[in-house]
This record gives C-alpha cells, structure tokens and sequence, in this order.
C-alpha cells in the first residue's frame, strides 16, 4: 500500500476532520466505500487485478471538498449545529479554490501527496463520463465513480433512482445550454454501461446489491 502513497483509513479520517467535512457527507462517503470494496472483492475473485485499498480511500475522501458546492443558505439542511469554526474552515476552502467545483479542490488538496489518488477522485465528475481522455478508464475510477452513483445521502438505491435525485439537484450546476438534456442523456447511458460492464464480470445483477448482501459477503469474509 505504502508503494502507492496511499493514506491509512485513520489518516483520511484526520483529512475529514481538518477539512471540517459535515456529518452527513461523511456517512455518505463512508456507504459509498463500503459499497466499492464490496465490488472491489468480488471482482478480485473473479481473478481482476483492481486494487482494493485505492477504492476504499478514493470512495472516503472523493468528497472532502464537498462544501465548494454548497451555499451557505443551505447550512439549516444539515444534520448538526454548524459551528462559527466550521464556516470559517469553509469560507477558506472556497475562498482558496474559488469557481472550482468539489472534484477538481480535492483534486488540488491531495495531488501532492497523494496523486495517484487524487486522480481517481478527479474523475468522479458526473459529466466526466463525456470526455474520451478524462473518463474513468481503471478499475479504481470506474469503481468509485460507480459506487457515488449509487449512493443517495446514506442509502444504496437503484442508478435510476439515484440519477433523477441528482438532475434534480443539480439543475442549475449543469443546465449551462441547451444541449444539457441531450448531454444528460449521453452521461446517464455511459453509466448503464458502466454498470452493465462490471456486473457482468462480477456475476450479479445490480438489483441484488443491498446492505443485507454487503453485510453477509463481510461476515464470510470474516469468517474465512
């Protein structure tokens, strides 16, 4: 692990509490790396070379920089009492990467130390899936942009379901011109692809992904 750079579990959870990272988003991050090691593991068992520790730290800090996207208006919505501490971490985060969106400040955070996975985590951008170089292309990126996908808040869902929740959401971010239906369109297709492709390696079907599943693979897996 250490070849690759790569920050123990511990000290992403330091990286989170420097960047004041709120609670919900956490909890979000946190499903969304149990989710990518699960299909980290099994696509290891199918004899995939794909490096488990790289998802399961991409999928913790993919949102470190989350806040760069969030208005201060929107504070009342989270799930503790914001601290005068926490807005001043947070007018510096985007007073620092000013007009970037939160891929490309945790991008910029960690690509010192860390390049490797700061790239991973650069290309979770919903439409980085439109750009044939920029797209995730090993099975680190495409696992952890998949797992996002996946994830609504704390909740694994269906990409059906969890791609409307997004378009409603970020309306405004990406409705810049009037090809964005038509782009959207495209995105969503890239990630049913992206689906298809790794469950077919992993021999299930995504509709059979749930907590009760990840619970009892972990537990096998313990018990091995």
């Amino acid at each position: 692990m250490r070849k690759l750079n790569l920050p123990t579990q511990a000290e992403c959870f330091e990286l989170i509490k420097q960047y004041h990272v709120p609670l919900h988003i956490v909890k979000h991050c946190q499903i969304v790396s149990r989710l990518g090691v699960f299909l980290a593991q099994k696509l290891k068992e199918k004899g995939i070379k794909v490096n488990v520790d790289q998802v399961d730290r991409a999928c913790l800090l993919h949102d470190i920089a989350r806040i760069c996207d969030i208005k201060e208006s929107d504070y009342g919505s989270f799930t503790r009492n914001v601290s005068e501490e926490d807005k001043a971490k947070w007018n510096q985060i985007r007073q620092k990467y000013y007009k970037l969106g939160h891929e490309d400040a945790a991008y910029e955070i960690l690509k010192e130390k860390y390049p490797i996975l700061a790239l991973i985590i650069k290309k979770h951008r919903y439409m980085t899936m439109l750009s044939e170089t920029k797209r995730p292309k090993s099975w680190e990126e495409k696992l952890v942009y998949y797992a996002d996908m996946r994830v609504m808040h704390d909740k694994i869902v269906s990409l059906k379901v969890r791609l409307e929740d997004g378009h409603k959401r970020n309306t405004r971010r990406y409705e810049t011109n009037s090809n964005n239906n038509v782009n959207r369109n495209k995105v969503d297709s890239l990630i049913y692809q992206l689906e298809k492709e790794i469950f077919e390696k992993i021999g299930l079907e995504p509709t059979e992904i749930t907590d009760e599943l990840i619970d009892s693979y972990d537990h096998d897996i313990r018990n091995r």
